[in-house]
C-alpha cells in the first residue's frame, strides 16, 4: 500500500513556484540543507529543463548536506548523499571528499574504484592528502588498496624504503642506521609524514623542543596526526599533565616512549578516568586509594592540602597518617568558616591557629607561619569589613604579625597606608619611621618616607630621603619628581615668609632636576609668582607666559596656574588678562586634555592641595562637554575616580550618569552617581537611590568586586556610629552609650532596621527561647534607651514570676 504524503510535502506542493524558490533560498541562508533538498527536488520536477538551473542547485545542496553529515562523523551517509550528484551534473564537485568519506567508513574497495575513476579531476591539494592516506594504508598492507594499485605506483615502489625505516626504529637499531633509512625518503614522497614522525621520535629524548618542531607541519588531516599529539605530549615540560589528555591508545604508546613501568601506567589510566577537571574529593580518593605506590610524604602533603574543601576526608587522613595537630584542625575549621561566611568562627579559628603556631617548639617556621596567618586574616577584614561591634582591626593583626616576623617590608608599608587612609597621622608617620629604621636602603621604604615627610611639611627631610633614593637608583623617576616637588614646596614656604633669596635657590634646585621632556611649567610659574611678590612685574609676566606655554593646552595651563597661585594665597583672576588664557568656562577640552587634567588633579590630591573642588567650578561646563563625549569604560572610570577622591560631587554625578548610559547598572558607576547626587551625605539619599545602592552592592557581591562592596559599605555605615572615643581601660563608657542611643533615635527607619539585622546576625541567639522578632524588638528598645517601652515589652512576654528571695515580693516599677 502506498504511503500517504507527509504534511510537510503537502505544504510544499501547495506553494507556487515563486514561493518555492523563495523558500529554498531562505533554507539555504539558514543552512537547513536537509529540507532544502526536498524543495529543489520539487523545483526540478516542476521545471526539468536545464536552463532552469535546478540540477546545479540540487547538486550544491546535496554536497553541503553531505559535508554536514561528515562533520558529525556520519561518513557512510555522507558518501551515499554525494552519489546523487553525478546524476545531476556532468562534472562532480569535490570527488576527493567522496573518496575520503569512503575510506573513513572502511569502504576501501569502493574508495579505490572512485580514486581510479576521478584521479584525473582531483584537486592538487586533495591528491596530496589522498596519497598520504593511501601510502599509510599500503604500509599497513590493506589488501583492497594493494589489489587496486599497479606495482609501479609510487606507493608500492617506495613501500620497502618506508618499511625498512620503520623496522629499524622499532627494533632499536642505532640512531645513525635509522637516519640513513629516513634519508632515502624524499620530502615529496607520500611517506614524508612518516619520515617526520620517526625523526621526531629519535630527537625526543635529547631535544624535546626540536622534536615538537619536526611534526608541526604535519596537517590535522594526515593519518599520522595522532603521532603529532603523542610527540607533543612526551615533549612537554610536565608530560604527566599532558598524557591524560590523549586517547587510550595514544596514551599507552606515549607511556612506553617515556619509559613508564606498568605500575605507573596503571596509575595514569586511573587518573585519566577522573576526567579533565576532577573534583577535590575525587583527587583525595585517588591519592588515598593508591597510597601504597605513591611517595608517602608527598601523598600526606597533597591530602592535607585537599582537606579544606573535602572535610569528610579527615577520618581517612587520620587513619592513614595519624591525628592532625591542633593548629591544622583550627586551620581547617577557619577555611570552612570562610566558605560559609561565619565571621566569628573565622576570627576564632585563625587566631587559635596563629597562637598555636607561634607558641609551638617543634616547627622552627612556626612564628613565620603564624605571622602569615595573621596577615591573611587582616586581608579578609579589609576585603569584607566586619560589623562595627566586632572590635578586631586589620591594623592590630598586622602589628602582631610583625612581632613574629619583623623583616616583612610590605607589612610595614601596608600598616602605614592603613593608618594614613584612616586619618591616623601620628600612627602613619610612626610606622613609616619604623620601616626606615628596619630597611634604611630600600627604595620603596625611602619613597614612602618622602611622602610622609612632605605631608608633615618637613621638606628638607623629604629632599634628603629622595636624594638617597636617587643615589641607590639614579633613574627612579618617582624619586626625582618627589624631590622636585619637595624643592617647590619649600620654595612656596619661603615665598610666603618673604625669604625670596632662599625661594630662588629652591626653584633653581628644582629646575636642575627637571629633564627637558618632563617639564610641566610649574617651576616657571612659581618663578613668575616670586617675581610678582618682589614687584618685578615685567619679569613676572615673562616667566608666567613661559610657564603656561610649557604647561600645554589652555585648560591645563589655566589649572596649573590657578593651583599654584592659590597655594601662594594669590587671587588667580588678577593675572587672567595678562596671561591671555581667556574665559575658562568657554574652553574646549578634548579627550587628551581631559585625561591630562585628571592625571594632574590626582597628583595635586596626593600633594594634599586644598580647594580643588572649588577650582573646578570654573571649568564645570567645558568639563561636562568633554565627559559627554567619552564612551570607553576605562576613561569614564578614571574621571569618576578622580572626582570621587577630590571630591567634586556635582561633576561626579554628571560623569557617573554619562557612564551609566554606556555601561548600564555597573555597580561602581551606580555608587558614584548616588554619592555625587547626595553630596557624599548618607542622609541626603532618597529612597529609590537607597534601593539602587543595595542592588548595586548585591551585584558587586555576586561578582566578588570587593572594592565596590567596601565603598558602598563605608558610605552606608558612615553615620551608624559616632567617631569612637579612646577606649577606657575598664568598665563601660557611658558617653559611648549615650551617643549610641542618640544616633539610633535619629536614624531613618530603614537604616535602623538594617543595623539591628546586622547585630542580630552576629549574636549567638537561642531561637527556642524567643522568636527572632522578639530579640529584635528588645535590642531596639535597649539601644534607644526607652524604659517605658522596655517594661511594656516585658509585660507582653507573659514570663513566669521568680520565687521571692526573702519572703517579700519586690514591687515592680510601673
Amino acid at each position: 500500500m502506498r504511503k500517504p504524503p507527509t504534511s510537510s510535502r503537502i505544504r510544499l506542493d501547495d506553494l507556487s513556484t515563486a514561493e518555492l524558490i523563495a523558500h529554498g533560498k531562505n533554507l539555504l541562508s539558514t543552512r537547513n540543507y536537509r529540507d532544502a533538498i526536498d524543495v529543489y527536488k520539487l523545483l526540478l520536477k516542476r521545471e526539468p529543463q536545464p536552463e532552469a538551473g535546478w540540477r546545479e542547485s540540487l547538486a550544491t545542496t546535496y554536497l553541503e548536506r553531505a559535508k554536514e553529515l561528515a562533520g558529525k562523523a556520519m561518513y557512510r551517509e555522507a558518501a551515499v548523499l554525494w552519489e546523487n550528484i553525478p546524476k545531476l551534473c556532468a562534472q562532480s564537485p569535490h570527488p576527493e571528499l567522496y573518496i575520503d568519506w569512503l575510506f573513513d567508513s572502511g569502504q576501501y574497495a569502493k574508495a579505490m574504484c572512485a580514486y581510479t575513476d576521478y584521479s584525473a579531476t582531483l584537486a592538487t591539494a586533495g591528491v596530496a592528502e589522498l596519497e598520504t592516506l593511501l601510502a599509510a594504508l599500503v604500509l599497513t598492507g590493506q589488501k583492497d588498496v594493494l589489489r587496486a594499485l599497479p606495482q609501479d605506483a609510487p606507493f608500492c615502489r617506495q613501500r620497502p624504503t618506508a618499511q625498512n625505516a620503520l623496522r629499524a626504529y622499532s627494533q632499536g637499531e642505532p640512531e645513525e642506521a635509522v637516519r640513513e633509512h629516513l634519508n632515502n625518503i624524499s620530502v615529496r614522497s607520500p611517506y614524508r609524514d612518516l619520515r617526520q614522525v620517526l625523526a621526531a621520535l629519535l630527537k625526543l629524548e635529547t631535544d624535546p623542543t626540536g622534536a615538537s618542531a619536526l611534526v608541526e607541519r604535519i596537517p590535522e588531516t594526515s593519518p599520522y596526526h595522532s603521532w603529532v599529539e603523542i610527540v607533543r605530549a612526551c615533549a612537554a615540560l610536565e608530560p604527566i599533565r599532558t598524557l591524560p589528555l590523549l586517547d587510550s591508545a595514544s596514551r599507552e604508546i606515549a607511556s612506553g616512549l617515556l619509559g613508564l613501568d606498568p605500575r605507573q601506567l596503571k596509575l595514569l589510566k586511573e587518573w585519566a578516568r577522573l576526567g579533565e577537571t576532577p573534583s577535590d574529593s575525587a583527587i583525595f580518593g585517588f591519592i588515598t586509594t593508591n597510597i601504597q605506590v605513591l611517595d608517602r610524604d608527598q601523598a600526606r602533603r597533597a591530602s592535607l592540602a585537599l582537606l579544606p574543601t573535602h572535610p569528610s576526608g579527615i577520618p581517612i587522613y587520620t587513619k592513614l597518617f595519624g591525628a592532625l595537630p591542633p593548629d591544622q584542625l583550627h586551620r581547617l575549621q577557619a577555611m570552612k568558616a570562610e566558605r560559609e561566611g561565619d565571621l566569628r568562627s573565622v576570627l576564632h579559628h585563625w587566631r587559635s591557629c596563629a597562637d598555636l603556631l607561634a607558641k609551638g617548639t617543634e616547627n622552627p617556621d612556626g612564628p613565620l607561619m603564624a605571622a602569615l596567618v595573621l596577615r591573611h586574616l587582616a586581608q579578609l577584614l579589609e576585603q569584607d569589613p566586619p560589623p562595627w561591634f566586632i572590635e578586631v582591626r586589620a591594623e592590630d593583626l598586622l602589628e602582631q604579625s610583625l612581632q613574629l616576623d619583623p623583616d616583612d617590608r610590605d607589612t610595614y608599608l601596608h600598616l602605614a597606608k592603613l593608618h594614613q587612609e584612616a586619618g591616623n597621622d601620628k600612627d602613619y608617620y610612626q610606622w613609616v619611621e619604623r620601616a626606615v629604621k628596619q630597611f634604611p636602603n630600600d627604595s620603596q621604604v625611602l619613597l614612602a618616607a618622602v611622602t610622609a615627610a612632605t605631608a608633615r611639611k618637613a621638606y628638607k627631610k623629604a629632599a634628603g630621603f629622595a636624594t638617597r633614593v636617587l643615589e641607590l637608583d639614579p633613574i627612579n623617576s618617582k624619586a626625582r619628581n618627589t624631590l622636585i616637588n619637595s624643592h617647590l614646596a619649600h620654595a612656596r614656604k619661603q615665598i610666603l615668609a618673604d625669604k625670596y633669596e632662599l625661594a630662588t635657590k629652591e626653584l633653581d634646585s628644582a629646575a636642575q632636576l627637571e629633564h627637558d621632556n618632563t617639564r610641566n611649567g610649574v617651576v616657571e610659574i612659581n618663578r613668575g609668582l616670586l617675581a610678582f611678590a618682589q614687584r618685578q612685574h615685567e619679569r613676572a609676566q615673562q616667566w608666567l607666559h613661559e610657564g603656561t606655554r610649557i604647561a600645554g593646552s589652555r585648560p591645563l595651563a589655566w589649572l596649573r596656574f590657578t593651583v599654584e597661585a592659590s597655594r601662594l594665597r594669590l587671587e588667580p583672576t588678577r593675572f587672567v588678562r595678562d596671561l591671555g588664557l581667556g574665559d575658562p568656562s568657554k574652553f574646549t577640552i578634548d579627550r587628551a586634555d581631559l585625561l591630562a587634567i585628571v592625571q594632574t588633579l590626582n597628583t595635586y590630591r596626593e600633594e594634599k592641595v586644598k580647594n580643588l573642588s572649588a577650582i573646578l567650578q570654573s571649568l564645570e561646563k567645558p568639563l561636562q562637554r568633554a565627559i559627554k563625549s567619552l564612551s570607553a569604560e576605562e576613561d569614564l572610570l578614571s574621571v569618576c575616580e578622580c572626582l570621587h577622591r577630590i571630591p567634586q560631587h556635582k561633576l561626579l554625578e554628571y560623569a557617573a550618569t554619562q557612564a551609566l548610559k554606556h555601561h548600564p547598572e555597573r555597580p561602581l558607576f551606580v555608587y558614584f552617581q548616588i554619592f555625587g547626587r547626595a553630596g557624599g551625605s548618607l542622609y541626603r539619599i532618597k529612597h529609590p537611590d537607597h534601593e539602587r545602592l543595595d542592588a548595586a552592592r548585591a551585584r558587586a557581591a555576586a561578582t566578588k568586586d570587593h572594592r565596590v562592596i567596601v565603598l558602598i559599605a563605608d558610605f552606608l555605615d558612615q553615620y551608624l556610629l559616632p567617631p569612637t572615643p579612646p577606649r577606657p581601660k575598664s568598665g563601660y563608657n557611658t558617653d559611648i552609650g549615650d551617643l549610641l542611643q542618640e544616633e539610633m533615635k535619629q536614624l531613618p527607619p530603614k537604616l535602623r532596621d538594617q543595623l539591628l539585622n546586622e547585630i542580630l546576625h552576629e549574636l549567638p541567639l537561642d531561637d527556642d527561647e524567643f522568636p527572632p522578632e522578639a530579640y529584635k524588638t528588645l535590642l531596639e528598645i535597649l539601644l534607644t534607651g526607652n524604659e517605658d517601652d522596655l517594661f511594656n515589652f516585658l509585660d507582653s512576654l507573659d514570663l513566669p514570676s521568680p520565687p521571692p528571695s526573702d519572703g517579700r515580693r519586690k514591687k515592680r516599677r510601673s
